[in-house]
């Protein structure tokens, strides 16, 4: 398997002549096995974090282009103009943590979305959001069970914005494994279709119908 960084560059290759929505989904299908399979998100010498689901989010500026109104980094947003973002760089927003793939050859805005993970610390233990009974506070607490967090902006905890690509205390760590069962594909979580291209406030009415989210059944 090819190194997550690699992959994300071919990306705007195989984009390039993307027409339809379709097309795209098929390519984030193939591009969430190097996700969810490729490797882990190595913090310090603490702690490892697998992705579970991963979503994908993904807007053209051009005007022809596949636009999706709910992306938080893009022009016109909460600003006319905003510079793109390396690829591989940890944006930190209101729904947790993205890893970015943009281009500014290509004119587009691409991340993924930690939506749920799994969080492994040196000695093998899996750590897990829940209340502590003696304090009555929620924290990351050791469980030797097997465990995986579905609460995305609780990463905030354990990530600070760092590039995984030159940081040397957060960083993508490329260790491929094997998989044992299908990818499952669902619509993405609180994403809402909107009434026109520009506008990002969720319309509950109706739900956003792209597929763009995949989750791993394999544990860690």
């Amino acid at each position: 398997m090819d190194k997550l960084i690699e992959k994300l560059k071919d990306f705007e290759r195989k984009v390039k002549n993307v027409s339809n929505e379709e097309e795209l989904q098929n390519i984030f299908k193939e591009l969430a096995s190097a996700f969810l399979y490729g490797g882990y998100i190595q913090v310090r010498n603490d702690y490892k974090v697998y992705i579970r689901t991963v979503e994908f989010y993904f807007h053209s500026e051009k005007d022809s282009g596949i636009h999706d109104p709910i992306v938080y980094h893009r022009n016109g947003r909460d600003l006319e103009t905003v510079p793109y973002f390396p690829i591989m760089t940890l944006h930190a927003h209101a729904s947790g943590f993205d890893i970015t793939f943009e281009s500014e050859s290509g004119e587009y805005r691409a991340s993924a979305l930690i939506r749920s993970y799994e969080v492994v610390d040196n000695n093998g233990s899996y750590l897990k959001w829940r209340k502590n009974d003696k304090t009555n506070k929620s924290m990351f607490m050791n469980s030797k069970e097997y465990e995986n967090n579905s609460q995305s902006t609780y990463l905030y905890t354990l990530l600070n914005g760092f590039s995984l690509e030159n940081d040397n205390n957060i960083k993508w760590v490329d260790s491929p494994r094997a998989r044992l069962k299908e990818i499952t594909e669902k619509t993405r979580q609180n994403v809402f279709q909107s009434k026109s291209e520009t506008e990002y406030i969720k319309i509950k009415e109706k739900k956003c119908e792209r597929k763009w989210s995949f989750t791993r059944e394999d544990f860690v």
